[in-house]
């Protein structure tokens, strides 16, 4: 599909790029630069479309560095009736023959190391990566406190849960994850995973993956959430979040619940960063050096 690139409602999303477009007449709108394709995808989904995929642009404000760029593509794709396994194997099965026809071999080189994609990558709970690198619990500020202070890193007392949380997986997680090659980190805190279905007798954790090379980001995806009801609810908390952070508060898109209410069938979904899978296949440093500027 081809999702419009400017929407009258955004993705509740940290990066969201607000733009003005004028018609011929002079009237104004304010729309949003899609982050992400989902919302389109999912009423179509709901419409019945069955499985579908979408390969095209996206936009995140404030977005910089050798590995983001505010501008870049995404390949976004959903399975009815499958669970995240499903589009983790489509992620591992993608790579795999993409390597191959790029170098004729089944891995990938980053800093001068042979990353090799094996038939089935590697599965590391978060629960079990912060036990194992920071000996603390997913969810306890205090603990994930003290764990990333016995690391050297700075954790103010006043720093909240969230801000703790993120700076535990870019200084102590994925540092860990450069050296174990191909890898999912699965099982992300439901408050981190708003769109996410609840892992089955596990109502803190959602079934949410992510996939790693060499400790490169590559694949964000999980099982989603069905019922509009709670969909409806973390949407609202979303939006309180968005507006305590930011100051302002956006909108939530009214067609995208009416499409759950009536009836997103149960499917996985996932969205790959084309950009940096390039890159990664073709041994480059970063995206600047595949996209053209």
């Amino acid at each position: 599909m081809d999702p419009p690139i400017a929407q009258p409602y955004p993705n509740i999303d940290p990066h969201v790029f607000p733009v003005n477009i004028s018609d011929a007449a002079g009237r104004t709108s304010g729309l949003y630069l899609h982050t992400s394709p989902e919302l389109s995808m999912k009423k179509l989904l709901a419409a019945g479309s069955g499985n579908i995929f979408s390969l095209g642009k996206v936009f995140r404000d404030h977005e910089g560095s050798p590995l983001h760029n505010p501008e870049f593509t995404m390949l976004e794709w959903y399975r009815v009736g499958d669970p995240a396994e499903a589009v983790m194997k489509d992620v591992e099965d993608l790579l795999r023959d993409l390597a191959r026809r790029t170098s004729g071999e089944e891995e990938i080189r980053r800093d001068n190391r042979r990353i090799p994609l094996p038939l089935r990558w590697e599965r590391w709970e978060l629960t079990d990566a912060f036990a194992e690198l920071l000996e603390s619990p997913i969810g306890d500020a205090e603990a994930l406190r003290t764990g990333l202070l016995g690391k050297g890193i700075r954790a103010g007392p006043t720093e909240k849960w969230e801000d703790l949380f993120f700076r535990a997986i870019l200084d102590v997680v994925e540092p860990a994850l450069a050296g174990r090659g191909a890898v999912f980190l699965t099982g992300f805190p439901v408050e981190l995973a708003g769109m996410a279905r609840r892992r089955n007798g596990s109502g803190g954790i959602a079934e949410r993956f992510e996939g790693y090379l060499s400790g490169i980001e590559l694949v964000n995806g999980y099982e989603e959430l069905t019922d509009p009801r709670e969909q409806e609810e973390r949407l609202v908390e979303l939006t309180e979040a968005h507006a305590h952070r930011t100051g302002v508060r956006l909108p939530v898109d009214p067609d995208f619940l009416d499409a759950l209410r009536s009836g997103l069938p149960p499917c996985s979904g996932a969205a790959l960063g084309m950009d940096r899978l390039v890159m990664l296949l073709l041994g480059k440093e970063t995206i600047a050096d595949v996209t053209y500027r």
